[in-house]
């Protein structure tokens, strides 16, 4: 707990150092360097961008993390082994050699770098996170509520929707929270997938530490920790996002 909280905490305190340099201790303590995060350059437009792919990459995800979990969580087929393997496996491969096979595939097939290729890199590298969480949801659902709806007369849409949907909700906010913070700060991905006028808030804060030092980033980086931090607790109160990745 302390290496995982220790870079936390130094980020937070740096962010309110008064020198023009990063230093630790603190020698003073100023808020300007908040004021400077406006100073990034095009940290509005970049910013934007990433809420944006990140919003479409959860929604893509979930919807189509839905049927795949229906079918791992409910129904055997052949080689279910492996195909579950393949759908988790972005999980398990390094995010460089997903960046540079996905920028091959984009040179191979001579589509064009916008926003829309960036947005598919995202969805294949956080693909495997919704299917975790929603067959986990459907692991810890009651089956024979669904049974008793279709015994009633309920077709199969009215089913998942009145029975299956409520029940897997937890997990579909959960994949949905997931996939958007990993896309949302993702720069290992997004660095083979942007071009000039296209880039993401993770690129342009890397560009402006790779020609600064001072602790503007520190204070952009804290805003972002405090914002995520109470996104994940009140989720987290209110459908066990935590413990229910840990579950799947």
């Amino acid at each position: 707990m302390a290496v995982l909280v220790f870079p936390v905490v130094l980020t937070i305190l740096v962010s309110f150092n008064g020198s023009q340099f990063i230093e630790f201790p603190p020698k003073s303590f100023s808020m300007d360097w908040y004021v400077n995060i406006a100073k990034i350059n095009k940290i509005g437009e970049a910013t934007l961008l990433s809420l944006l792919v990140a919003s479409l990459t959860g929604i893509l995800t979930v919807l189509m993390a839905i049927p795949a979990a229906l079918a791992i969580a409910r129904h055997g087929f052949p080689a279910k082994a492996m195909i579950v393997a393949f759908l988790l496996s972005p999980v398990a491969v390094p995010m460089i050699a997903i960046g540079i096979a996905i920028l091959q595939f984009f040179v191979w097939t001579g589509l064009p770098f916008n926003w829309i290729t960036l947005l598919v890199g995202h969805v294949v590298l956080t693909s495997a996170y919704p299917v975790r969480t929603i067959v986990a949801s459907l692991t810890l659902s009651n089956p024979s509520l669904e049974e008793a709806a279709a015994s009633l007369g309920a077709n199969r849409w009215t089913v998942f929707r009145t029975v299956t949907l409520p029940q897997i909700t937890p997990g579909l906010i959960s994949g949905f929270l997931f996939a958007f913070l990993i896309s949302f700060d993702n720069y290992p991905i997004s660095i083979f997938l942007v071009r000039a006028g296209v880039t993401t808030m993770p690129i342009e804060v890397f560009n402006y530490i790779s020609q600064q030092l001072d602790p503007t980033p520190a204070a952009f980086s804290t805003i972002y920790i405090v914002i995520v931090s109470a996104i994940i607790v009140l989720v987290e109160r209110r459908f066990g996002v935590i413990s229910l990745s840990v579950r799947g």
